[in-house]
């Protein structure tokens, strides 16, 4: 009998959009409790004890750090977990607030950059994936964050960025960097020496941090874990307005009800788990499911165990995407299989995404100059539309696909996403990948400094039907310190009848598949397959060619 998986779902998660336009953040979600997850062991480095105290910090001067004025407001010692730390909080001009955790007496010349979620606004405390806060916060690393360059009002709203370009340039790329610049500058001063290695981690908003810093940043660090990157936020406001408008009634009300998404959810389940060969309650790969919710649609006289025909047709519009009046896809794609439990939640796109779509248009995309009486309820994007987000607000999207200067310096780079990702959708990475093959030539070309790995079951940064947690910044550690690039890597998840299971994800394209005998919930149960022919996951969209943007001017 398979054990039935645990599905975690937060409010958070579904709001983190990144990968489809950003929000203010609040702190990191807190979810069932994790997994006994297989830690790669680090490699042992002598601790490097502080060379100065830890109140003298914010005597240091650091105003005259190039392109980043700076000042530390205070440093204290205060202990987290058995770890102590000279906990830092300064600024960096012109409104870039940031936190260091200095550890004083276990620090090994690793240094730690957190991305942050949404809009941020906010200063995070923790990292992602969850189980590798564990290893952060063990005392061998210096740690930082940043709030991305402002203080944000509410979730939905993103006000902060009118008429406000400086703020705008810091949020899109300049934030993190100047951040890096800064933090290394106080490690050598508090440690006396720079540090010997450095390693960024984010999720959602802070992936795409983490693939700006990639792109635009290459000598920052050493090594880089990006998950679930927000790549396109211009364009992804089409797909959050398209869900908000198929899926209400003329009144503003709901379509979809929590009934009618967990029946399309287990017919989903039904008709799409053992396409891999097993059925184990998670969906392995999205792109090969295929399941037309007309299917579930009642028959005369049957009002109970089935859904409406309007209902089937708001499903099919969200799987579908949003599209223009020719039937051109505006955005990649549209909801993945397997995401339909969170559809219904006060946080999916489909209940309040409109309000988060319009703030980002009329301030964060157009600055607060046009757009100020946008109206979601009538908007109907066409191919030049999406252009025009993409000219105005194309400084905020990570999408560049050349990283020949990151892999010149050697720097290494793990991607991953869950393959039920209701925010980022399941094209969006493949596709990226894609293109940095094309653009640096192919698998052989990007092996040696980019692994992306695709999760199955997992949701946004979090949680999942099946919530597994991997152990990433770990295999980065080894990666660049050892040059032992990653293969499996075991994802652990605790089933609902309490069961532990351990399953591999490899790079992609490569799929773990059941030998056909063992504990299925047993990693060693699974070997890898690669597929015969290599994956050609190009997404024919109306912005697929536009990179990057200029930095706003007003």
């Amino acid at each position: 009998m398979v054990s039935k998986p645990t599905l975690v779902v937060t409010a958070l998660a579904m709001l983190a959009a990144l990968s489809a336009g950003p929000i203010a953040s609040v702190a990191q979600p807190q979810e069932a409790k994790l997994p006994p997850v297989a830690y790669a062991p680090l490699p042992e480095r002598a601790a490097i004890p502080a060379a100065m105290a830890c109140a003298d910090l914010p005597g240091q001067d650091l105003l005259s750090v190039e392109g980043a004025p700076s000042r530390i407001s205070s440093a204290v010692l205060e202990k987290k977990g058995t770890v102590e730390y000279c906990r830092v909080k300064g600024m960096i001009a012109p409104q870039i607030q940031f936190e260091l955790y200095l550890p004083t007496q276990t620090y090994t010349g690793r240094y730690l950059q957190g991305g942050c979620g949404g809009a941020c606004g906010v200063i995070y405390d923790s990292v992602s994936p969850r189980c590798n806060n564990a290893q952060a916060f063990g005392g061998a690393f210096a740690v930082s964050f940043n709030n991305s360059g402002h203080v944000g009002p509410e979730p939905m709203d993103t006000l902060w960025a009118a008429y406000a370009p400086q703020l705008r340039e810091d949020f899109a790329y300049r934030a993190a960097h100047v951040t890096a610049v800064v933090s290394k500058q106080i490690l050598a001063t508090y440690y006396g020496r720079k540090p010997d290695h450095s390693y960024f981690i984010g999720c959602s908003n802070g992936g795409r941090e983490a693939m700006m810093e990639a792109q635009r940043y290459p000598d920052d660090f050493d090594g880089i874990v990006a998950g679930a990157p927000a790549l396109w936020i211009t364009a992804g406001v089409t797909r959050i307005i398209h869900e908000s408008q198929v899926a209400q009634d003329a009144a503003g009300n709901p379509v979809l009800t929590d009934e009618s998404t967990a029946l399309l959810h287990k017919a989903v389940m039904n008709a799409c788990d053992g396409l891999d060969g097993l059925e184990d309650g998670q969906i392995d790969n999205p792109r090969v499911c295929n399941f037309d919710p007309a299917k579930l649609i009642c028959k005369p006289g049957t009002t109970q165990g089935c859904i409406t025909a309007r209902q089937a047709d708001v499903m099919r519009k969200l799987y579908r995407g949003a599209v223009d009046a020719q039937g051109r896809s505006l955005f990649l794609g549209g909801e993945p299989y397997g995401s339909e439990l969170l559809w219904t939640g006060p946080g999916s796109f489909l209940s309040r995404g409109y309000a988060l779509a319009a703030n980002q248009i009329k301030f964060m995309i157009y600055g607060g100059n046009s757009h100020q009486s946008f109206d979601w309820t009538n908007w109907k994007p066409d191919a030049a539309a999406v252009k025009d987000l993409l000219k105005a607000g194309g400084y905020y999207n990570a999408n560049n696909p050349d990283l020949s200067a990151f892999k010149a310096k050697g720097g290494k780079l793990l991607m991953w996403q869950g393959e039920a990702d209701n925010a980022g959708g399941s094209y969006l990475l493949p596709d990226y990948y894609q293109r940095v093959r094309d653009t640096m030539g192919g698998f052989a070309g990007t092996d040696p400094f980019l692994r992306v790995y695709m999760l199955p079951g997992v949701y946004h940064c979090s949680g999942g039907t099946v919530a597994y947690q991997h152990d990433l910044l770990g295999q980065m550690i080894n990666w660049v310190e050892r040059g032992t690039a990653p293969d499996a890597i075991v994802g652990t998840a605790i089933l609902d009848d309490g069961t532990i299971r351990n399953r591999p994800v490899y790079p992609y394209p490569v799929q773990a598949r059941y030998k056909g005998k063992g504990d299925i919930n047993a990693a060693d149960s699974f070997r890898p397959v690669r597929p015969k022919e290599a994956p050609n996951d190009r997404y024919d969209w109306v912005g697929a060619t536009i990179v990057g943007g200029e930095p706003p001017t007003s």
